[in-house]
Parts: C-alpha cells; structure tokens; sequence
C-alpha cells in the first residue's frame, strides 16, 4: 500500500490481480450484472489510483476492497434502477468518495448512534410518502422485486413503476439532504 501511495502503478496492479477475482464474484453479485460488476471494479481502483496520496487503511486491505467494491457496486445497482443504461460507469470521483467513506475499524458509539438517527429518518420518510409510491419503494428494496415483477404485482406498467420509483428517490433525496449536505443529522 505505500508503494501505492508513492505513485507505483505496478504495485496497485498486483493487488488488482490478488484480489480480482474475489472482489468480480462480489461485484456481481451485488450488482446482478457481470458487465456492471466489472465496472464497478475498474471504477474502485481507479479511484484508489486517483487518491493514492491520502489512501489509507486501518484494517486488512481484503476488507477494505471488499466494502469499497460493496458500496461502489451498491451504488451502480441504484443508478441502473433509476433508469441510468446498465452499460454506464459511475464516476470515478464518486467512486473514491464511497472509497473514502467507508468506515475501516469497528463502529463507535457515535457511529452507531448516527445510523440510528439515520434509519429512523429513513423509516419516516419512507411513511411519508405517498401510498402507491412506498409501495413501489419496499417492493424494490426490501423484496428486491424487479421492476417488471412489482408492475405484475401491482397491476400496472412497468413504466408506472419506474416513474414510483424515480418519485420515491426523488422524495427521499429531499427528506435526506441533511445527512448527504452535512454528513449528518440537522442540528437540534
């Protein structure tokens, strides 16, 4: 990893080749897609690359990789929902950003009183949405259902369903923008 840090590409190469094809079955199956999967890879080293300077890991780097690839992957499954082609590749710098995010020792008490925080606004949000929106939204992501199985669900297009979804994000996007503007709950 210092190597890395230092600016030697072939270093971060050979952790590619150590890990690719662990981290690929990971990414596939958290994305449902091999192409997908592959991306997500690809977009997980090379944000490692862009931001070697500050790259650090405070656990094993396995870990490290395999929840990089985990969010990143994550990520890519909930842009292609939302109507991106399942041929688009994240952004890079959206890629080291999760890289960066992720947390690399166990949860503090902080930690874990944030997450709280957090599901509980998630669980309000999700109440507060309209009927056939919600619907929409736990069918995806808590049955995991795909779009064309929720509209036979429902009884309505699959279009109806990806316009729900769309809405739903768009909703929760909104009712989120403290912990995504300011990385946490609004004060008070």
């Amino acid at each position: 990893m210092e190597r890395v840090r230092e600016g030697d590409a072939l270093a971060l190469e050979m952790i590619f080749v150590a890990f690719r094809s662990e981290l690929l079955v990971l990414a596939d199956r958290v994305t449902g897609s091999r192409a997908i999967g592959e991306e997500v890879l690809q977009d997980v080293f090379l944000a490692i690359w862009r931001g070697r300077r500050g790259w650090h890991v405070a656990t094993s780097l396995r870990a490290y990789l395999r929840r990089a690839v985990e969010r990143t992957g994550s990520r890519a499954r909930t842009s292609r929902t939302r109507g991106a082609t399942s041929g688009a590749s994240l952004d890079a710098g959206d890629g080291w950003a999760m890289a960066q995010a992720i947390p690399d020792g166990a949860p503090t008490p902080a930690d874990n009183a944030a997450y709280e925080d957090l599901r509980h606004a998630l669980e309000a949000a999700t109440t507060a949405m309209p009927g056939r929106v919600r619907d929409v939204f736990l069918l995806r992501r808590r049955e995991e259902l795909s779009n064309a199985e929720i509209a036979t669900r429902l009884g309505v297009s699959v279009k109806t369903v990806e316009t729900h979804m769309a809405r739903a994000l768009r909703f929760l996007r909104e009712r989120l923008a403290p912990w995504r503007d300011r990385g946490g709950p609004p004060p008070g």
